[in-house]
């Protein structure tokens, strides 16, 4: 734990091991009110304790249930350093009165990067070609033959953000881009189709949609099964968004051209990781070190702007 002023209000908590912090960032939190920072992950015991006495609270891993905001007597805002927000019980916060907010700018750039790059590793055959290659063997082309990224057609299951992200890249790369949305409102160099369609005629899926109970299973076993025979399916979303049990199904069927995710179920690993052309990472599609420095400018003005009344990047 580190203190990092004496005054009096706001009280500002952050709540648990931060994955990035920097004394600049320390200092200028230090301006707004007294800091602590803790550099674990507390039990939900723990974290009532820390969140006791807090105004601000900055979390990252806890998950902020109902049953720990109703502890937290002095609550006003949550500021997640994530640009998700399933992690904090927003319906008991907007019951509670408290504010919260999120990052939804900082890892834009970076989590579409990602999901091209893993898109050509995929494309490429990279994976299998590498393993061949390491095990000695030389200029054997027939099972690794891959695709030109202007040949393909790329559907978007999210046009947010990082949609659009996704879109710009891939039509640089010469891709025609599908997506959908629930609203079937357009979006620029988008082509917006129903789900159903996108998902028959594109050869790559890339899965980008918050994970809410109304997200959950979006990519269902149906759609899953509809896929093309050599198809791509990338997510950078939370597992929980698609079915990972029938998508693991039809890729060890070889059904499927190349599966990667950055969320992956525990115990859906062994089965994946066992199929050619499988590319499983561990959360990091957002990790480069600009979006590490833009992450902590993004939290430090969503809490500036709560302390001036505006609440920017509200999750409610």
């Amino acid at each position: 734990m580190t203190e990092t002023s004496d005054s009096v209000e706001p009280r500002i908590v952050y709540l648990d091991e931060p994955t990035y912090i920097t004394t600049g960032f320390l200092r200028s939190l230090a301006e707004l009110g007294p800091v602590k920072v803790y550099y674990d992950r507390p039990n939900p015991a723990e974290a009532a304790r820390r969140l006791a006495d807090a105004d601000i609270v900055i979390v990252e891993w806890t998950r902020l249930t109902r049953e720990l905001l109703y502890k937290a007597r002095h609550l006003k805002h949550i500021a997640t350093v994530l640009s998700a927000t399933d992690q904090v019980d927003l319906a008991a916060a907007r019951q509670l009165g408290i504010s919260v907010s999120h990052c939804p700018q900082y890892s834009v750039a970076s989590v579409a990067d990602h999901a091209l790059t893993c898109v050509a590793a995929l494309r490429r055959k990279l994976l299998p070609a590498h393993a061949a290659a390491s095990a000695g063997v030389q200029h054997r082309y027939v099972p690794y033959r891959g695709r030109e990224s202007g040949e393909l057609v790329l559907g978007l299951l999210g046009v947010g953000r990082i949609g659009q992200a996704v879109a710009k890249q891939a039509a640089q790369l010469g891709m025609r881009v599908l997506g959908t949305n629930s609203s079937g409102t357009p979006v620029p160099g988008i082509d917006i189709v129903p789900l159903d369609e996108l998902v028959r005629r594109s050869d790559v899926i890339s899965v980008q949609v918050p994970a809410r109970p109304d997200t959950a299973h979006l990519l269902s076993a149906d759609l899953i099964s509809n896929l093309r025979p050599d198809a791509i399916v990338i997510s950078v979303s939370r597992h929980s968004v698609i079915d990972v049990e029938a998508l693991v199904q039809r890729h060890r069927a070889g059904k499927l051209g190349g599966v990667a995710l950055d969320d992956t179920p525990d115990d859906l690993v062994p089965a994946l990781t066992a199929v050619p052309n499988t590319l499983l990472t561990p959360g990091v599609a957002w990790y480069t070190e600009r979006a590490r420095q833009e992450n902590l400018h993004e939290v430090l003005d969503n809490v500036r702007s709560y302390l001036s009344g505006e609440c920017r990047n509200a999750a409610f």
